[in-house]
């Protein structure tokens, strides 16, 4: 056929993923998410709260992490890794190896303690405190963030990725030399996280919540509607604004209740943690100017975002996903006629053959060609692929692409030039 000797390297074939079927589904689910990431080959399985991500899903994690970072650079952070495991008396210095006991993966190593971490307050501050003495005034505020995996021994692990024992997280940390700059920062911070959630096409509220035992004098949390959420909020459809029940943040009294999920927390933090590991500014010889640097941290799971996503934009009761556009797992996918089909036989060869030719790691070829492009199709959209482009009989006859916008259920017929056009246009608004 033509478009096995077209095919490059740089188009993805659909026969070589790996997409095992999937053999653990979840019965009677509450969530969405996890029983359409398994179905799609997405997430092999969240087994005792361990995710299993496969080629799919990783593809969409690695295209939420350049969305994050943008943000996160834009704002004055620099990327660095801190180790996943922390010594006890490092936890002790601010007393959480005994607050957060039961989340804690801990264990022994020559007659040392240690535990996975679960956040990483104590390590970034236990690193400032070690150089904040030589840092210069013209480093501050330092804005300071990973992207990394952590580890918290949930015992109510459930819904897929949404509540698991390890997950990807973006933890930033910033430092300030006062109350004033730290504020400041938060905001811009919040703003970031407002921008992101809007590229990810999810509506959010941001409410005042409770600290906890992350501790500090501010905090907020980013909550995106849905059932299978885990918080409450109440929406006011007056001023747009929720707020948690407990915390009313308008005078309005029509509010409607619903379940919502935690997109990400902003924390402020005071002076908690950089008072416990003698982090201060240290530029100045008098003693009264070496007090403890203000701290504030901001967090947001990307495997539970990567869920969230599907949970709030997936309608209810469709076995197909839909994505926020910056992070499908592909762009476009290609569907060939079917082995010994008339519109194989006498098929738009040469406009088939200039597709397979572009060089685009965006898009993949379904080959699976003694399968009906009925069939196939119904592959992309679980999959959640928002651009299909066939060749059935109208396209074969009229030497046109048959381009299907899955996501807005409409079908052009579209000579190659503009079916280029019309994904470029299609692309430019997200990406």
């Amino acid at each position: 056929m033509v478009f096995v000797s077209s095919i490059r390297r740089a188009i993805q074939q659909r026969s070589r993923l790996f997409l095992p079927t999937p053999v653990h589904l979840p019965r009677e689910s509450k969530s969405n998410s996890q029983s359409l990431l398994q179905e799609a080959a997405i997430v092999h399985s969240v087994e005792h709260g361990f995710p299993q991500l496969l080629p799919l899903g990783v593809r969409v994690l690695t295209k939420l992490k350049k969305v994050i970072r943008f943000e996160m650079n834009a704002v004055g952070g620099q990327e660095l890794s801190l180790p996943a495991i922390g010594r006890r008396n490092m936890w002790e210095a601010s007393d959480r190896w005994n607050l957060m006991h039961n989340e804690l993966f801990k264990f022994k190593d020559h007659n040392e303690e240690y535990c996975l971490s679960p956040t990483h307050e104590e390590a970034i501050t236990k690193l400032v405190s070690s150089v904040c003495k030589s840092v210069a005034r013209s480093n501050y505020p330092l804005l300071l963030y990973q992207i990394t995996w952590k580890y918290r021994n949930e015992p109510n692990y459930r819904h897929g990725l949404l509540r698991t024992k390890e997950f990807l997280m973006k933890d930033l940390y910033s430092f300030h030399r006062s109350e004033e700059c730290a504020q400041q920062v938060y905001e811009q911070v919040c703003d970031a996280y407002e921008r992101i959630f809007q590229k990810l096409e999810l509506k959010c509220f941001k409410v005042p919540a409770d600290s906890g035992l992350m501790g500090g004098s501010l905090n907020h949390e980013f909550l995106g509607i849905s059932p299978v959420g885990e918080d409450t909020v109440l929406t006011c459809s007056t001023c747009g604004r929720g707020s948690l029940t407990n915390k009313p943040q308008c005078e309005h009294t029509e509010k409607v209740e619903q379940r919502a999920i935690e997109l990400g927390h902003c924390f402020l933090l005071g002076d908690r943690y950089t008072k416990a590991f003698d982090a201060i500014e240290g530029s100045s010889d008098v003693t009264e100017d070496k007090k403890p640097l203000i701290m504030g941290c901001y967090g947001i799971g990307l495997t539970r975002l990567m869920a969230a996503a599907v949970e709030i934009l997936t309608p209810r009761g469709s076995s197909d996903i839909r994505w926020p556009r910056r992070i499908v797992p592909y762009q476009v996918a290609i569907l060939p006629p079917k082995k010994g089909s008339p519109e194989e036989a006498n098929g738009n060869k040469q406009t088939l053959g200039r597709l397979l030719q572009l060089d685009n790691n965006e898009w993949f070829v379904d080959d699976r060609t003694e399968l009906t492009i009925g069939y196939r199709l119904k592959d992309c959209q679980k999959m959640g692929v928002p651009i299909v482009i066939t060749f059935g009989k109208r396209a074969t006859k009229q030497n046109l692409c048959e381009v299907i916008d899955v996501y807005n259920n409409r079908t052009e017929y579209l000579s190659y030039e503009d079916t280029l056009k019309f994904i470029q246009d299609y692309y430019s608004v997200f990406c």
